[in-house]
């Protein structure tokens, strides 16, 4: 048995670092790129970089997508913020297509159709990781306790030595529905911010300065603060595993 978990934690640590995704190259790629994109390049000028409208939001859509096909190509693996990235920028430059009229104006229920994709993809995210504990695999595990983070075969052996699951579970079911309200309260926040944003934007390149406020907007006053609860979910379920399994914290996660 030891040396099955030494070979459990070996390939754990044997992972290469090239394999995991830089949060600051992510960052840039999926918000700064896109807010430049959208907010300046966008503009109908006579600046080198007035690139207009279309272009702006060509650009704001395709270069995140190319991102994302590259990194899975390399990794052959995702993580939830790349999935929750890539369907929204397929979704904004779906809906832009559709929103934006032959003459140069903007339908007049863009907003809502882009606030309900805004909060659609936390919503259905929300209620899978809910649904997902009724199965052999719930999301939890993938999100929070994440086996590349805890280390899973301690924390099992422990819980087998003292029959300790039913807490255990219960510690699961608490995680998960940390995961699932905050991408429910990410959806009904989203969908405010991008009616509040984006109501009355009347041409492109003003439409495009609010998709690109937003996406900035959001990430600071959304993003973030559901990032440090999400973090402070995490802790609390740390102390909770050591609790049920008898373990020192410092042994709840993988070696390093």
């Amino acid at each position: 048995m030891k040396n099955d978990e030494h070979s459990v934690v070996t390939t754990q640590q044997d992972k290469s670092p090239a394999d995991q995704e830089n949060p600051l190259a992510n960052i840039m790629v999926n918000i700064l790129i896109p807010v430049i994109a959208l907010s300046w390049l966008s503009k109908d000028g006579d600046k080198a970089w007035h690139v207009g409208p279309i272009n702006g939001m060509i650009i704001a859509v395709l270069l995140p997508t190319v991102y994302f096909i590259w990194h899975f190509i390399k990794t052959r693996k995702v993580n939830f913020y790349s999935i929750l990235g890539a369907a929204g920028v397929m979704l904004t430059g779906s809906i832009t297509w559709y929103a934006w009229n032959e003459d140069g104006s903007i339908k007049e229920h863009a907003a809502l159709l882009f606030a309900v994709k805004e909060a659609a993809i936390p919503l259905l995210f929300g209620i899978t990781i809910l649904y997902s504990h009724r199965t052999s695999k719930p999301l939890v595990g993938v999100f929070l306790l994440n086996p590349d983070i805890l280390d899973i075969p301690r924390i099992e052996a422990a819980l087998n030595s003292n029959d300790n699951w039913e807490a255990y579970q219960k510690v699961r079911w608490q995680g998960t529905w940390m995961l699932a309200g905050s991408l429910l309260l990410s959806a009904v926040l989203n969908f405010v911010l991008a009616i509040y944003l984006l109501s009355g934007k009347a041409d492109p390149v003003s439409y495009n300065a609010a998709v690109g406020k937003l996406t900035w907007v959001g990430f600071l006053v959304i993003g973030i603060p559901l990032m440090v609860i999400m973090m402070s979910g995490l802790f609390y379920l740390i102390r909770k595993i050591s609790a049920v399994t008898g373990l020192p914290k410092e042994e709840v996660f993988l070696p390093r």
